[in-house]
């Protein structure tokens, strides 16, 4: 476990400053890349309205240098909050992120400390184990790991891409026995750029889950106070509107209105919880998808340029998915 983090060490001075300068940088980027598209957009829209004689080239240069002067003070003005709420977005997931690890190294591989499983005799001979219950209070089975099972599980669990990329691209090439050839682990020759691609699959789909799950608990938390807080002020709306009626003093027309009206808003709920649940179903499987999707592009980056190149291939995999879902 070589690779797990610290409780607290996205708070450390290196941590913090590369941390706000990659999410700052990658912020910039997309306000950039969204800008320039939309501009490219908008000017194809104008030449069309000028092909069409509905406007002259220099009204159309004078259109194109308003939406230009418009959009970029207004993405301008806006990037600083994106950038804090980018913030706040990452060190939530971070931190989410290391409660998900405590709770797996410490509850249910008991790798933590005084956590560890109790020494069982396996084979013949005393070995520490991780025990995890099966829940029903009528079933007592348990699934029991070695401890240096479970160990492996969390490593797995806990490694960083960026270093393992580097480590088994040495691996690897020290054990070529003619340049670009090695002997995979069933014993067939194989490439060294396939091994290292299949092996760096399998570290990133392993290290991508605890990360993803908490991005995906985020989002999920998110998405469930932005329904709240819609629900909360629809509320408030409709006691303010029966308020309003009762000290207006409204006849029994005005009373037949409101019991429609409470039958609409009777649908209406069914609706909200359907499309928060539409929302939530289509969040879970998009992250799903960016989790495999990332994982195969940070092993094809592993490939091309190992370290740096894997960590661009999971954003890469990660971006494409959401560009093609969202």
């Amino acid at each position: 476990m070589e690779d797990r983090k610290s409780p607290f060490g996205q708070f450390k001075p290196k941590s913090l400053v590369l941390s706000t300068v990659r999410v700052t940088a990658i912020n910039i980027s997309t306000t950039l890349s969204n800008f320039f598209s939309d501009q490219l957009n908008a000017e194809q829209n104008i030449e069309s309205m000028v092909d069409a004689g509905k406007l002259t080239s220099r009204e159309a240069d004078e259109t194109n240098e308003e939406w230009e002067n418009r959009e970029w003070q207004l993405r301008i003005d806006a990037l600083p909050k994106k950038v804090g709420l980018a913030l706040l977005r990452f060190h939530a997931c971070t931190a989410v992120m290391r409660f998900y690890e405590f709770i797996v190294a410490g509850y249910v591989l008991r790798v933590d400390g005084s956590s560890q499983g109790e020494a069982l005799l396996v084979g013949g001979s005393m070995s520490a184990s991780a025990t995890i219950h099966s829940g029903g209070s009528n079933n007592n089975s348990t699934s029991i790991l070695s401890y240096g099972q479970a160990v492996t599980v969390m490593d797995n669990l806990t490694r960083d891409p960026f270093q393992a990329s580097l480590r088994t691209s040495q691996i690897l090439h020290k054990q070529e026995h003619t340049p670009g050839k090695v002997f995979s682990s069933n014993g067939t020759e194989t490439s060294t750029s396939r091994d290292l691609a299949e092996r760096m699959f399998t570290t990133c789909i392993w290290a991508n889950i605890i990360p993803f799950l908490a991005e995906l608990t985020v989002q999920q938390g998110v998405l469930i106070y932005g329904y709240g807080i819609y629900y909360i002020a629809k509320q408030k709306r409709k006691k303010r509107k029966e308020m309003d009626g009762e000290q207006n003093g409204e006849g029994k027309e005005n009373q037949c209105a409101e019991d429609g009206g409470e039958d609409e808003d009777d649908i209406s709920e069914s609706a909200y919880a359907l499309s928060l649940m539409f929302q939530s179903s289509r969040l879970t499987f998009a992250r799903s998808m960016s989790w495999v999707v990332a994982s195969a592009g940070g092993a094809v980056g592993s490939v091309v340029y190992p370290g740096w190149g894997t960590v661009f291939g999971n954003q890469i995999g990660d971006a494409m998915v959401g560009a093609l879902i969202d």
